[in-house]
């Protein structure tokens, strides 16, 4: 796994243009299990998948790692993709909600770029969806997406589930509340599609902005 130690300065430019092309954004392109420093037992379990990568295809099983903010579930996520494309050879791409949401409701992506968009989360071999479930207040209370954006999510995890493509989830909701932020038709074919995984730990962005104060003041 040669990637793993890969420093970003290593990195030629096909490679940091291939990774941004999958969506895995520069600041990750460094990052790996190495400097993963929180939740042993998500790490493990993220570990064992890749081991079973070929398995968990042809079963079309993927994870839902979810945990508070900061634990370091896209980092996990992120490095796993890393691992798929660059090691395994596989095909993967990672989109955000965020972005999935602007894509399907945004008026200025013509028909035609909305259905390519939506051809692509069906077929590649590996999908990742950063922030699923962003989509609530600051309370944990959910925020209700458009009944269009409900409608895509449900047509791509229920034709990727038929298919046997995995999707990899990252979220903050804890996996009995997706019912209430999306639907129960998606929560139940996230019951087949995912094995969910709680990334516990401390928050990593409290820790990066001790070091950077620390960095400053020096």
């Amino acid at each position: 796994m040669l990637f793993l130690r890969m420093k970003t300065s290593d990195m030629d430019e096909k490679t940091k243009d291939y990774l941004l092309l999958c969506g895995i954004k520069s600041a990750w392109h460094s990052r790996s299990f190495s400097d993963f420093t929180n939740d042993e037992d998500a790490l493990e379990a993220v570990k064992k998948y890749l081991k079973r990568y070929k398995q968990m295809l042809n079963l079309g099983v993927g994870l839902y790692l979810w945990g508070s903010n900061g634990t370091g579930k896209t980092h996990l996520l992120t490095s796993a993709f890393k691992e798929l494309i660059l090691d395994k050879g596989c095909k993967a791409r990672m989109f955000t909600m965020d972005e999935i949401v602007d894509k399907f409701t945004s008026t200025w992506y013509s028909d035609t770029d909305k259905k390519e968009f939506n051809d692509l989360l069906r077929k590649t071999e590996f999908l990742g969806i950063d922030e699923f479930g962003k989509n609530v207040d600051k309370d944990g209370k959910p925020m209700y997406l458009p009944d269009l954006v409900k409608r895509a999510m449900e047509s791509i995890i229920r034709f990727r589930v038929q298919m046997h493509r995995p999707i990899w989830f990252t979220s903050n909701t804890d996996p009995q509340f997706v019912k209430e932020v999306f639907s129960e038709d998606i929560a139940s074919l996230l019951r087949e599609a995912v094995v969910a995984v709680c990334v516990r730990g401390d928050d990593y962005r409290r820790k990066i902005q001790t070091r950077n104060k620390r960095e400053l003041l020096k």
